[in-house]
């Protein structure tokens, strides 16, 4: 699956009916996506380890555009570092450390368009955190090439912003280095990636993990990601969903687990 194939069928997987409402014109989130990712490719540094490029992005938005985003709560910047992380991973860049991505308010920004900045910050593993770097990460760039401000984003703690705005922190180990592997039927052998933050599981051929199993119901069960955890949801189905054998309405899952969606049986494995 492309890095950015299905951002926005996951976002609108975390807020319902959101395109028909009140998606149909202004900023995308999928501009916001492809901005992140240009940004990382025009700020590459070559070291001795190999190509380094920014973890850390601020996100500045008009009021307007801002409003409108909002829906999404913390999805949107976090399914943002999914793409930093994923993109980076596929081209063999490196991160110095995980990945950051706050989405800011600014009445000095134009609608419909944003103002993009990021850095390098190095995380020492061996101490308690992160280092400066002595990259920079150059000005930032708007979708309409105008320079910005190259400072990092900054969390404030005990704030009452809205979800969207706080700081979503993605591990340096991308999502997409986890998988569902199918065990059992005609899809057998089948590896799914997972990532986002929802992938649906179920009979009909437009969920994200096709089953062809006459046990498996059409809209079966749901694998929603929350915080660093992966869950698995039933979502009502006929037979029941079952994790290493135990009936599971809602149960959050780990690497090595058989989920059993009817008599269809998956994997989570770590690629």
């Amino acid at each position: 699956m492309g890095v950015l194939q299905g951002f926005e069928d996951r976002l609108e997987g975390a807020v319902e009916g959101f395109f028909a409402r009140i998606f149909r014109s202004g900023l995308q989130p999928i501009e916001l996506a492809k901005g992140v990712q240009r940004y990382a490719a025009d700020n590459q540094h070559v070291t001795a380890e190999g190509v380094v490029v920014p973890n850390v992005y601020r996100i500045r938005l008009s009021t307007k555009d801002h409003e409108r985003l909002a829906t999404f709560g913390a999805s949107l910047p976090r399914e943002l570092g999914e793409v930093i992380a994923t993109t980076a991973s596929e081209r063999g860049w490196l991160l110095k450390g995980p990945v950051k991505v706050r989405i800011e308010e600014n009445e000095a920004v134009r609608v419909g368009r944003f103002q993009l900045a990021g850095r390098i910050e190095i995380v020492d593993r061996d101490s308690a955190g992160p280092r400066p770097s002595r990259f920079t990460g150059g000005p930032g760039y708007n979708r309409h090439g105008v320079a910005t401000s190259a400072r990092p984003p900054q969390a404030a703690a005990g704030d009452d912003r809205a979800e969207i705005d706080h700081t979503q922190v993605i591990s340096d180990t991308p999502v997409s280095s986890l998988e569902l592997v199918v065990q059992t039927g005609d899809n057998a052998g089948n590896r799914v990636p997972v990532a986002g933050s929802r992938l649906t599981v179920g009979r009909l051929s437009s969920c994200d993990v096709p089953l062809q199993d006459s046990t498996v119901s059409r809209q079966h069960a749901a694998l929603v990601r929350r915080s660093d955890t992966w869950w698995v949801v039933d979502l009502g189905s006929t037979n029941g969903t079952r994790v290493n054998g135990v009936q599971a309405a809602e149960q959050p899952i780990a690497i090595g687990d058989r989920i059993e969606f009817g008599d269809a049986v998956v994997e989570f494995v770590g690629s």
